[in-house]
Parts: C-alpha cells; sequence; structure tokens
C-alpha cells in the first residue's frame, strides 16, 4: 500500500500529469470555474436535479473532449487521489477520441433519458470506475478496492444526484464492481 500523500503518489501525479500534457493531441487539465459553461453546467445541473447536484464546481472533475475541469482545490488534493481521479479521466478522454463528440454527447446525455434512465452515461462511467477500482488497487491495495466503502459511494454516485440518477439500481452497479475487481483482482496474481 502507498501512502496517498507520499513520494510515489506524487511522483505517479507528476509522470500522469507529463504523459497527459504531451500526447497528441495534449490533455489540458484546468480549473472549471474559469469556463463560463462549466459555471452554466453546474448552474443547469442544481436545477435539474432540485439541488441534489449542488457541488458540481467544487468537487467534481469533468472531461470534454481533451479537457479536464477540475475543481479550484485540485492541486491541494492527496497526490494519490489526484492521480486515481485523472485516470478515471484519462478513460472519458480515450472514449471521447473513440467516439466523438457528437456520439459521447448524445450518449452521455441523452440516450436514453438524460435523467433516471441514462444507460448510456452509466456505462461510459462504469468503464471510467472500472479504472478507477483498478488505480486503487495499484496504488493502495487490493483490499482498499474491494471496501465495502469505496462500493457505496461509487453506487451512490450511480443512483443518486450527482450523475442525475442515471442507473437506479444498486444492485447492478454492485455485480458491475464485483465483475471488475475479479479481473482486477486476476491482474495481480
Amino acid at each position: 500500500m502507498i501512502d496517498l500523500c507520499g513520494s510515489e503518489a506524487r511522483r505517479r501525479l507528476d509522470e500522469l500529469h507529463r504523459e497527459l500534457a504531451t500526447r497528441s493531441p495534449p490533455v489540458r487539465v484546468v480549473p472549471k470555474r474559469r469556463f463560463w459553461h462549466q459555471r452554466a453546467a453546474g448552474l443547469a445541473l442544481r436545477i435539474v436535479t432540485l439541488g441534489g447536484q449542488n457541488s458540481y464546481l467544487s468537487h467534481y472533475v469533468t472531461t470534454l473532449g481533451h479537457t479536464i475541469y477540475v475543481p479550484d482545490d485540485f492541486d491541494a488534493w492527496p497526490p494519490g487521489r489526484a492521480w486515481e481521479v485523472l485516470r478515471h479521466e484519462a478513460v472519458h478522454v480515450r472514449q471521447f477520441e473513440r467516439y466523438g463528440w457528437l456520439v459521447m454527447v448524445l450518449v452521455y446525455g441523452l440516450l436514453p433519458l438524460p435523467l433516471g434512465l441514462a444507460y448510456g452515461r452509466a456505462r461510459l462511467e462504469w468503464e471510467a470506475y472500472t479504472e478507477t477500482l483498478r488505480a486503487v488497487a495499484e496504488l493502495e491495495g487490493l483490499e482498499a478496492a474491494r471496501s465495502p466503502t469505496l462500493h457505496g459511494e461509487i453506487i451512490r454516485r450511480f443512483t443518486g444526484p450527482d450523475y442525475g440518477w442515471m442507473w437506479p439500481f444498486p444492485r447492478t452497479v454492485q455485480r458491475w464492481i464485483d465483475e471488475a475487481l475479479v479481473r482486477i483482482g486476476a491482474s495481480f496474481t
């Protein structure tokens, strides 16, 4: 297990920042409050979730194309946590590259429904959360990736207002977690 604030976590985060910045095209990591469209998205999400998603600007990281929008205090996050989150967001960058903007906007935002039953968003996020579990296992150990607290947080995000109640079936999300951990665990042996 690696200390989330230790030198190894810092080294991994710095390496990932360099990797993202030197990709072609490069991936930018920028504070989201600086961009009007991110402030507008935060307001829109607060409205459509009836206040349920009220921390979009302050707690959530968002990827659009080759830009990762982070909260203002992102540089103060523990390096290990920031590394795990950027690993998740790098999956979204690759999704934008694979599917393009139009498909990503349609699938992530609208199909089959924008709220409550957003299977397209759920599957795209699931691919990224699988990477989150992998990153946690690599940095903190497989037991940390198996933590019921972590699983509960992921399930809450899928079934709650954070993502507009994108997949209201907690057992399905837990099954996805369990299946991913079997694959991740096999890669550790």
